[in-house]
């Protein structure tokens, strides 16, 4: 009789961790906006948007591209990288990149980075298929992202709700 062994599994891939982060943010953001905001994953992803948030009180809705990094152990490096491919990405007043860092043990929010599509390419590594942005995921960091950078989801629903209101 043949013995059949399970695999070992090391790690979630790249997709389990993706999809992950983007279920989070989007049940997150409900909670955090008190219900104002309601949150739509669409079927298919390849207009660049991963979430689509319904203002319920202006009844305006804008796309989230949301890119993660999920730290697997104790250990934080200096940057973290996110990669948008520039063929999908376009400047669309309403349209943000929501880079969010997460801890893999507890899955909860380090950091986040709302931007606006039209500040993108400003603040990235312009490469000929992709932007990189590499911010440092540290609190007190200085970089050329901290202008961006929200500490928690009830920050990140608070600034979207305010773009709503404007």
């Amino acid at each position: 009789m043949a013995m059949t062994t399970q695999p070992a599994y090391a790690r979630p891939t790249s997709g389990q961790l993706g999809a992950t982060a983007e279920i989070m943010v989007a049940s997150q953001l409900m909670l955090a906006s008190g219900g104002r905001l309601s949150s739509y994953v669409p079927l298919v992803d390849d207009d660049g948007i991963d979430v689509m948030v319904h203002d319920k009180l202006t009844h305006q809705s804008l796309g989230l591209q949301i890119k993660s990094w999920t730290f697997l152990s104790e250990a934080r490096p200096q940057t973290v990288q996110y990669d948008v491919g520039r063929t999908t990405w376009r400047d669309d007043a309403r349209l943000f990149l929501l880079c969010v860092a997460i801890d893999g043990q507890t899955a909860q929010l380090e950091a986040a980075w709302l931007i606006a599509s039209r500040d993108v390419a400003a603040v990235s590594n312009l490469r000929s298929r992709k932007m990189s942005l590499t911010p440092n995921p540290r609190a007190n960091s200085k970089d050329r992202y901290a202008p961006y950078r929200l500490n928690d989801m009830a920050a990140v629903a608070d600034t979207l709700t305010a773009v709503f209101d404007a």
